[in-house]
């Protein structure tokens, strides 16, 4: 219901408290304090560094790659832009043929460093490189991992 009175008690409140203030041009940006303070970051306890052989393994895996990635033209259009500086997308199918040219080319490395290089050569987020993956990458992928230590071996399917 419409009261009168409460119309008129909010116009009072409104001639009180004074014109509106604009938040753009009456701002007080210049007027904040800046924190000096020291900040320090620590890395996480649980946080283990990769090994220098890792590492370096890794970087060998890396080049084998792209030196296979290079003799196959197919993938360039996934790997250079175009005139315009974009990228092409890679769907599932993509990603399938890709990662089964250099898991078939490369079958003696361990496919989870292809999977990491990979996913990292093509710009893809990991989780969506591995939803991509065919059931059958995606058993080895597990079993690479399980067999590393890095699952831990319950009721699963494989």
């Amino acid at each position: 219901m419409y009261n009168p009175d409460e119309n008129e008690n909010f116009e009072e409140l409104e001639e009180e408290s004074g014109p509106k203030r604009d938040k753009i041009f009456q701002n007080t940006y210049d007027e904040t304090e800046v924190d000096t303070s020291d900040i320090s970051f620590k890395v996480d306890p649980a946080h283990q560094p990769k090994s220098y052989e890792y590492t370096l393994d890794e970087k060998m895996i890396l080049i084998k790659v792209e030196e296979l990635l290079s003799n196959e033209t197919r993938y360039d259009k996934f790997r250079k832009p175009d005139e315009e500086g974009n990228y092409k997308k890679m769907n599932k199918s993509d990603i399938n043929d890709v990662y089964s040219y250099v898991i078939t080319g490369l079958s003696t490395e361990p496919k989870i460093e292809i999977f990491s290089i990979l996913s990292s050569i093509f710009d893809i987020n990991a989780d969506k490189f591995y939803e991509s993956l065919s059931n059958s990458f995606k058993t080895q992928l597990i079993t690479e991992l399980k067999g590393r230590g890095y699952l831990k071996k319950g009721n699963t399917l494989f």
